[in-house]
Protein backbone atom coordinates (compact mmCIF):
# COMPACT_ATOMS: atom_id res chain seq x y z
CA UNK A 1 0.00 0.00 0.00
CA UNK A 2 2.82 2.24 0.61
CA UNK A 3 4.66 1.67 -2.15
CA UNK A 4 1.07 2.41 -4.62
CA UNK A 5 0.74 5.71 -2.64
CA UNK A 6 4.21 6.75 -3.60
CA UNK A 7 3.79 5.50 -7.29
CA UNK A 8 0.48 7.69 -7.31
CA UNK A 9 2.28 10.68 -5.88
CA UNK A 10 4.92 10.74 -7.73
CA UNK A 11 3.27 10.20 -11.44
CA UNK A 12 0.90 13.16 -10.50
CA UNK A 13 4.13 15.45 -9.39
CA UNK A 14 5.34 14.11 -12.85
CA UNK A 15 2.29 14.97 -14.89
CA UNK A 16 1.72 18.61 -13.13
CA UNK A 17 5.74 19.14 -13.99
CA UNK A 18 5.31 18.03 -17.54
CA UNK A 19 2.04 20.85 -18.04
CA UNK A 20 4.00 23.00 -16.38
CA UNK A 21 7.18 22.70 -18.36
CA UNK A 22 5.64 22.12 -21.78
CA UNK A 23 3.18 24.87 -21.37
CA UNK A 24 4.57 26.27 -24.60
CA UNK A 25 3.45 23.63 -26.33
CA UNK A 26 0.46 21.62 -24.54
CA UNK A 27 -1.78 25.09 -24.01
CA UNK A 28 -1.90 25.43 -28.21
CA UNK A 29 -2.72 21.46 -28.46
CA UNK A 30 -5.39 22.27 -25.44
CA UNK A 31 -7.20 25.35 -27.38
CA UNK A 32 -6.44 22.93 -30.70
CA UNK A 33 -8.14 20.23 -29.20
CA UNK A 34 -11.67 22.19 -28.36
CA UNK A 35 -11.59 23.70 -31.61
CA UNK A 36 -11.12 19.94 -33.37
CA UNK A 37 -14.34 19.06 -31.38
CA UNK A 38 -16.27 22.41 -32.21
CA UNK A 39 -15.31 21.85 -35.59
CA UNK A 40 -16.36 18.67 -35.27
CA UNK A 41 -19.49 19.63 -33.98
CA UNK A 42 -20.16 22.08 -36.61
CA UNK A 43 -19.71 19.60 -39.12
CA UNK A 44 -21.76 16.54 -37.58
CA UNK A 45 -25.23 19.33 -37.76
CA UNK A 46 -23.62 20.88 -41.29
CA UNK A 47 -23.90 17.21 -42.03
CA UNK A 48 -27.48 16.66 -41.17
CA UNK A 49 -29.28 19.50 -43.59
CA UNK A 50 -31.79 17.74 -46.09
CA UNK A 51 -33.33 19.56 -49.08
CA UNK A 52 -35.76 17.75 -50.33
CA UNK A 53 -34.08 14.34 -48.44
CA UNK A 54 -31.41 15.14 -49.40
CA UNK A 55 -27.95 15.79 -47.42
CA UNK A 56 -26.04 18.05 -50.11
CA UNK A 57 -23.10 18.94 -47.85
CA UNK A 58 -22.23 15.03 -46.81
CA UNK A 59 -18.87 15.15 -48.23
CA UNK A 60 -17.86 19.27 -47.43
CA UNK A 61 -18.96 19.08 -43.81
CA UNK A 62 -15.56 19.62 -42.29
CA UNK A 63 -14.32 22.24 -45.05
CA UNK A 64 -17.93 24.30 -44.57
CA UNK A 65 -17.29 23.79 -40.84
CA UNK A 66 -13.76 24.80 -40.87
CA UNK A 67 -14.80 28.57 -42.87
CA UNK A 68 -17.53 28.77 -40.02
CA UNK A 69 -14.35 28.76 -37.33
CA UNK A 70 -12.09 30.76 -39.15
CA UNK A 71 -14.44 33.34 -40.31
CA UNK A 72 -14.79 33.62 -36.25
CA UNK A 73 -11.22 33.80 -35.07
CA UNK A 74 -10.23 36.50 -37.48
CA UNK A 75 -13.99 38.53 -36.21
CA UNK A 76 -12.46 38.42 -32.83
CA UNK A 77 -9.12 38.92 -33.56
CA UNK A 78 -9.76 42.17 -34.99
CA UNK A 79 -12.71 43.24 -32.95
CA UNK A 80 -10.54 42.69 -29.84
CA UNK A 81 -7.47 45.43 -31.97
CA UNK A 82 -9.99 47.80 -32.28
CA UNK A 83 -11.59 47.68 -29.05
CA UNK A 84 -8.16 48.28 -26.90
CA UNK A 85 -7.42 51.37 -29.46
CA UNK A 86 -10.70 52.89 -28.60
CA UNK A 87 -10.60 52.38 -24.79
CA UNK A 88 -6.91 54.30 -25.08
CA UNK A 89 -8.82 57.08 -26.62
CA UNK A 90 -11.86 57.12 -24.03
CA UNK A 91 -9.62 56.64 -21.36
CA UNK A 92 -9.55 60.07 -19.97
CA UNK A 93 -12.97 60.55 -20.16
CA UNK A 94 -13.30 57.22 -17.74
CA UNK A 95 -11.22 58.87 -15.06
CA UNK A 96 -12.98 62.40 -15.25
CA UNK A 97 -16.13 60.16 -14.66
CA UNK A 98 -14.55 58.36 -11.26
CA UNK A 99 -13.73 61.50 -9.83
CA UNK A 100 -17.51 62.86 -10.89
CA UNK A 101 -18.80 59.40 -8.77
CA UNK A 102 -16.62 59.69 -6.03
CA UNK A 103 -17.72 63.79 -5.29
CA UNK A 104 -21.26 62.50 -5.69
CA UNK A 105 -20.95 60.15 -3.22
CA UNK A 106 -19.10 62.18 -0.69
CA UNK A 107 -21.93 64.64 -1.10
CA UNK A 108 -24.90 62.07 -0.91
CA UNK A 109 -23.60 60.38 2.13
CA UNK A 110 -21.59 63.39 3.94
CA UNK A 111 -18.45 61.74 3.87
CA UNK A 112 -15.60 63.05 2.71
CA UNK A 113 -13.31 61.04 0.06
CA UNK A 114 -9.81 59.81 1.85
CA UNK A 115 -7.41 61.37 0.20
CA UNK A 116 -5.58 57.75 -0.89
CA UNK A 117 -9.01 57.03 -2.90
CA UNK A 118 -8.84 60.29 -3.97
CA UNK A 119 -5.21 60.08 -5.35
CA UNK A 120 -6.09 56.66 -6.80
CA UNK A 121 -8.65 57.58 -8.45
CA UNK A 122 -6.40 60.50 -10.39
CA UNK A 123 -3.64 58.28 -11.08
CA UNK A 124 -6.36 55.58 -12.50
CA UNK A 125 -5.02 54.04 -16.05
CA UNK A 126 -8.25 52.44 -17.14
CA UNK A 127 -6.76 52.25 -20.57
CA UNK A 128 -3.79 50.44 -19.81
CA UNK A 129 -5.77 47.79 -17.24
CA UNK A 130 -8.99 47.35 -20.48
CA UNK A 131 -5.59 47.20 -22.48
CA UNK A 132 -3.85 44.80 -20.20
CA UNK A 133 -6.92 42.40 -20.36
CA UNK A 134 -8.15 42.64 -24.25
CA UNK A 135 -4.07 41.48 -24.00
CA UNK A 136 -4.95 38.50 -22.10
CA UNK A 137 -7.48 37.55 -24.20
CA UNK A 138 -5.69 37.63 -27.76
CA UNK A 139 -3.19 35.95 -25.56
CA UNK A 140 -5.75 32.64 -26.32
CA UNK A 141 -4.82 32.92 -29.54
CA UNK A 142 -1.15 33.96 -29.72
CA UNK A 143 -0.24 30.82 -31.27
CA UNK A 144 -2.49 30.68 -34.08
CA UNK A 145 0.04 29.11 -36.32
CA UNK A 146 0.93 25.84 -34.02
CA UNK A 147 -2.91 25.42 -33.04
CA UNK A 148 -4.05 25.93 -36.73
CA UNK A 149 -1.09 22.91 -37.32
CA UNK A 150 -2.51 20.71 -34.23
CA UNK A 151 -6.16 21.34 -35.24
CA UNK A 152 -5.10 20.18 -39.05
CA UNK A 153 -3.14 16.71 -38.13
CA UNK A 154 -6.15 16.13 -35.59
CA UNK A 155 -8.54 16.48 -38.42
CA UNK A 156 -6.26 14.12 -40.47
CA UNK A 157 -5.65 11.62 -38.23
CA UNK A 158 -8.93 11.32 -37.27
CA UNK A 159 -9.87 9.78 -41.05
CA UNK A 160 -7.20 6.89 -40.09
CA UNK A 161 -8.15 6.14 -36.28
CA UNK A 162 -10.22 3.55 -37.25
CA UNK A 163 -7.47 1.64 -39.24
CA UNK A 164 -5.42 2.13 -36.49
CA UNK A 165 -8.09 0.47 -33.83
CA UNK A 166 -8.15 -3.02 -35.96
CA UNK A 167 -4.56 -3.36 -36.13
CA UNK A 168 -4.19 -2.92 -32.26
CA UNK A 169 -7.29 -5.26 -31.31
CA UNK A 170 -7.23 -7.70 -34.10
CA UNK A 171 -9.70 -9.65 -31.68
CA UNK A 172 -13.38 -8.42 -33.46
CA UNK A 173 -15.06 -8.96 -30.14
CA UNK A 174 -12.45 -7.13 -27.94
CA UNK A 175 -12.34 -4.09 -31.13
CA UNK A 176 -16.13 -3.81 -31.05
CA UNK A 177 -16.41 -3.25 -26.77
CA UNK A 178 -13.38 -0.35 -27.39
CA UNK A 179 -14.99 0.97 -30.09
CA UNK A 180 -18.40 1.22 -28.41
CA UNK A 181 -16.39 2.96 -25.38
CA UNK A 182 -14.66 5.27 -27.48
CA UNK A 183 -17.89 5.99 -29.46
CA UNK A 184 -19.80 6.96 -26.11
CA UNK A 185 -16.37 9.27 -25.02
CA UNK A 186 -16.56 11.00 -27.97
CA UNK A 187 -20.46 11.39 -28.35
CA UNK A 188 -20.21 12.95 -24.55
CA UNK A 189 -17.41 15.05 -24.99
CA UNK A 190 -19.00 16.43 -28.61
CA UNK A 191 -22.40 16.91 -26.27
CA UNK A 192 -20.46 18.89 -23.81
CA UNK A 193 -18.48 20.81 -26.19
CA UNK A 194 -21.38 22.26 -28.85
CA UNK A 195 -24.14 22.46 -25.94
CA UNK A 196 -21.87 24.38 -24.18
CA UNK A 197 -20.85 26.21 -27.08
CA UNK A 198 -24.62 27.57 -28.35
CA UNK A 199 -25.31 28.14 -24.82
CA UNK A 200 -22.47 30.74 -24.38
CA UNK A 201 -23.34 32.07 -27.71
CA UNK A 202 -26.83 32.35 -26.95
CA UNK A 203 -25.72 34.38 -23.58
CA UNK A 204 -23.25 36.31 -25.49
CA UNK A 205 -26.37 37.27 -28.06
CA UNK A 206 -28.87 38.55 -25.34
CA UNK A 207 -26.07 40.18 -23.07
CA UNK A 208 -25.29 42.56 -26.43
CA UNK A 209 -28.65 43.20 -27.03
CA UNK A 210 -28.71 44.29 -23.16
CA UNK A 211 -25.53 46.27 -23.54
CA UNK A 212 -26.62 48.17 -26.56
CA UNK A 213 -30.26 49.06 -25.45
CA UNK A 214 -28.24 50.70 -21.90
CA UNK A 215 -25.71 51.93 -24.69
CA UNK A 216 -22.52 50.54 -22.99
CA UNK A 217 -19.00 51.22 -24.63
CA UNK A 218 -17.45 48.42 -26.65
CA UNK A 219 -20.78 45.96 -26.52
CA UNK A 220 -19.25 43.39 -28.51
CA UNK A 221 -16.33 43.22 -26.69
CA UNK A 222 -18.22 42.25 -23.98
CA UNK A 223 -20.32 40.04 -25.26
CA UNK A 224 -17.54 38.19 -26.58
CA UNK A 225 -15.96 38.30 -22.90
CA UNK A 226 -19.39 37.05 -21.61
CA UNK A 227 -19.47 34.11 -24.23
CA UNK A 228 -15.89 33.07 -22.92
CA UNK A 229 -16.64 33.42 -19.47
CA UNK A 230 -19.53 31.70 -19.81
CA UNK A 231 -17.17 28.32 -19.64
CA UNK A 232 -16.40 28.99 -16.19
CA UNK A 233 -19.02 27.77 -13.85
CA UNK A 234 -20.31 30.44 -11.55
CA UNK A 235 -17.07 32.18 -10.94
CA UNK A 236 -17.13 33.10 -14.65
CA UNK A 237 -20.43 34.44 -14.79
CA UNK A 238 -20.30 36.42 -11.88
CA UNK A 239 -17.42 37.82 -13.67
CA UNK A 240 -19.22 38.47 -16.68
CA UNK A 241 -21.93 40.38 -15.33
CA UNK A 242 -19.60 42.68 -12.82
CA UNK A 243 -17.09 43.55 -15.80
CA UNK A 244 -19.34 45.68 -18.15
CA UNK A 245 -21.63 46.33 -14.89
CA UNK A 246 -18.32 48.77 -13.29
CA UNK A 247 -17.59 49.64 -16.94
CA UNK A 248 -21.52 51.15 -17.30
CA UNK A 249 -20.69 53.58 -14.05
CA UNK A 250 -17.20 55.25 -15.00
CA UNK A 251 -19.30 55.81 -18.25
CA UNK A 252 -22.39 57.33 -17.38
CA UNK A 253 -21.12 58.74 -13.81
CA UNK A 254 -24.32 57.93 -12.64
CA UNK A 255 -25.86 54.60 -10.96
CA UNK A 256 -29.14 54.09 -13.24
CA UNK A 257 -27.15 52.42 -15.96
CA UNK A 258 -24.88 50.27 -13.48
CA UNK A 259 -28.02 49.02 -11.61
CA UNK A 260 -29.88 48.14 -14.48
CA UNK A 261 -26.86 46.31 -15.99
CA UNK A 262 -26.72 44.23 -12.70
CA UNK A 263 -30.15 43.31 -12.70
CA UNK A 264 -30.46 42.50 -16.30
CA UNK A 265 -27.41 41.30 -17.10
CA UNK A 266 -27.48 38.86 -13.32
CA UNK A 267 -31.05 37.23 -14.76
CA UNK A 268 -29.83 36.49 -18.03
CA UNK A 269 -27.12 34.79 -16.28
CA UNK A 270 -29.63 32.62 -13.79
CA UNK A 271 -32.31 31.87 -16.08
CA UNK A 272 -29.80 30.46 -18.81
CA UNK A 273 -27.36 28.99 -16.74
CA UNK A 274 -29.96 27.63 -14.02
CA UNK A 275 -32.53 26.48 -16.13
CA UNK A 276 -32.11 26.48 -19.91
CA UNK A 277 -28.52 24.64 -19.51
CA UNK A 278 -29.27 21.91 -16.83
CA UNK A 279 -31.95 20.95 -19.12
CA UNK A 280 -30.17 20.60 -22.70
CA UNK A 281 -27.10 19.06 -20.97
CA UNK A 282 -28.47 17.20 -18.60
CA UNK A 283 -27.98 17.40 -14.37
CA UNK A 284 -25.26 14.67 -14.63
CA UNK A 285 -22.84 16.94 -16.58
CA UNK A 286 -22.70 19.03 -13.47
CA UNK A 287 -18.96 19.37 -12.05
CA UNK A 288 -19.20 20.11 -8.49
CA UNK A 289 -18.65 24.07 -7.36
CA UNK A 290 -15.24 22.52 -5.17
CA UNK A 291 -13.66 20.71 -8.15
CA UNK A 292 -14.08 23.86 -10.36
CA UNK A 293 -12.37 26.24 -7.98
CA UNK A 294 -9.81 23.49 -7.36
CA UNK A 295 -9.68 23.70 -10.98
CA UNK A 296 -9.19 27.20 -12.23
CA UNK A 297 -6.52 27.66 -9.34
CA UNK A 298 -4.21 24.72 -10.37
CA UNK A 299 -4.86 25.73 -14.47
CA UNK A 300 -4.52 29.32 -14.10
CA UNK A 301 -1.19 28.92 -12.12
CA UNK A 302 -0.03 26.40 -14.31
CA UNK A 303 -0.94 28.23 -17.79
CA UNK A 304 -2.21 31.71 -16.70
CA UNK A 305 -5.26 33.21 -17.96
CA UNK A 306 -5.06 30.84 -20.82
CA UNK A 307 -5.36 28.05 -18.16
CA UNK A 308 -8.25 29.59 -16.33
CA UNK A 309 -10.29 29.46 -19.73
CA UNK A 310 -9.33 26.26 -20.23
CA UNK A 311 -9.68 25.00 -16.84
CA UNK A 312 -13.43 23.98 -16.98
CA UNK A 313 -13.64 22.28 -20.45
CA UNK A 314 -10.65 20.45 -19.74
CA UNK A 315 -12.23 19.29 -16.28
CA UNK A 316 -14.99 17.95 -17.84
CA UNK A 317 -13.38 16.23 -20.58
CA UNK A 318 -11.37 14.47 -18.34
CA UNK A 319 -14.64 13.53 -16.21
CA UNK A 320 -16.07 12.20 -19.05
CA UNK A 321 -13.38 10.01 -19.77
CA UNK A 322 -12.54 8.83 -16.41
CA UNK A 323 -16.34 8.05 -16.09
CA UNK A 324 -15.99 5.45 -19.37
CA UNK A 325 -13.35 3.48 -17.50
CA UNK A 326 -14.11 0.80 -13.93
CA UNK A 327 -10.64 1.75 -12.83
CA UNK A 328 -11.63 5.36 -12.75
CA UNK A 329 -15.30 6.10 -12.65
CA UNK A 330 -14.89 6.50 -8.95
CA UNK A 331 -12.99 9.72 -9.58
CA UNK A 332 -15.56 10.69 -11.91
CA UNK A 333 -18.04 10.19 -9.17
CA UNK A 334 -16.31 12.14 -6.48
CA UNK A 335 -15.93 15.39 -9.36
CA UNK A 336 -19.13 15.15 -9.93
CA UNK A 337 -21.66 17.37 -8.72
CA UNK A 338 -24.59 14.60 -7.81
CA UNK A 339 -23.03 11.63 -7.67
CA UNK A 340 -24.84 10.96 -10.93
CA UNK A 341 -22.55 10.21 -13.99
CA UNK A 342 -23.57 10.40 -18.04
CA UNK A 343 -24.37 6.60 -18.72
CA UNK A 344 -27.00 6.41 -15.11
CA UNK A 345 -30.04 7.73 -17.06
Amino acid sequence: MPQRLTATVVTIAAIIAFLVVGKSLLVPFAIALIIWYIIDAIALKIRKISIRGIQPFQHVSIFLALIVVILLFSGVVQMIGDTVEQVRIAAPDYQDNVTKILERLASLTGIQVAPAIAHWAKDLDLGGIIGSFATAIMGLAGNAGLVAIYVAFLLLEERYFGIKLRIMFPDTERRKRVNQMLDAIQVQIRQYVYIKTMVSALTGIVSYAILLWVGVDYAPFWALLIFMLNYIPTIGSMIAVLLPTALSLVQFDTFGPFLTLLVSLGTVQMLIGNFLEPRLMGSSLNLSPLVVILALSLWGQMWGVTGMFLSVPITVISMIVLANFPQTRAIAVAMSENGRLKMER
